[in-house]
């Protein structure tokens, strides 16, 4: 029997629909609709802006969810206050949300992947963060760097995470 981690990292970018991704990320020949499905094959999470849920049909958020694996996770930023609607929202996506109490809350479960990473200072701060079990990681790219996305997934299976 192996020992799972107590903790988890996941690995991600802001939003998984970059026009630059079509053809270096995505196939030139994958349909804009399967991007979702295909990017969660390599990362394990994606973090949306709140008007990029919020905007979004009911529908939408129901085939996002069929379009992602069990392990995936959508990091939500929400407002203060939500509306009924945005509760209606969030609870399509309930089953896979990295979904903080509050925006503070979300700030800390989230780490930032800078423009040039430093791997050996950011693999210590995975490993720190690590000693509060129970609390997620959320590693997320600004940059939409898929090659330094790679590297922190590569780099988060070395760490066992």
């Amino acid at each position: 029997m192996t020992n799972s981690p107590s903790y988890t990292c996941y690995v991600g970018a802001r939003g998984w629909e970059h026009e630059d991704w079509a053809g270096s990320f995505y196939p030139d020949d994958l349909p804009a609709d399967w991007r979702l499905a295909y990017y969660n094959n390599f990362f394990t999470c994606c973090y949306l802006d709140y008007p990029a849920w919020a905007q979004q049909p009911e529908a939408t958020l129901a085939q996002w969810l069929a379009d992602t694996l069990p392990r995936f996770r959508f990091v939500l930023e929400t407002p203060a206050s939500l509306s009924e609607a945005d509760r209606a929202r969030l609870a399509i996506l309930a089953p896979r949300t990295g979904l903080a109490d509050t925006a503070a809350a979300l700030q800390a479960s989230c780490m930032w992947l800078p423009d040039a990473p430093d791997w050996r200072a950011l693999s210590a701060q995975i490993q720190h963060r690590a000693q509060t079990p129970g609390i997620p990681c959320y590693l997320i790219s600004q940059t939409q760097a898929v090659a330094d996305l790679q590297q922190a997934v590569t780099l988060l299976e070395i760490l066992g995470y």
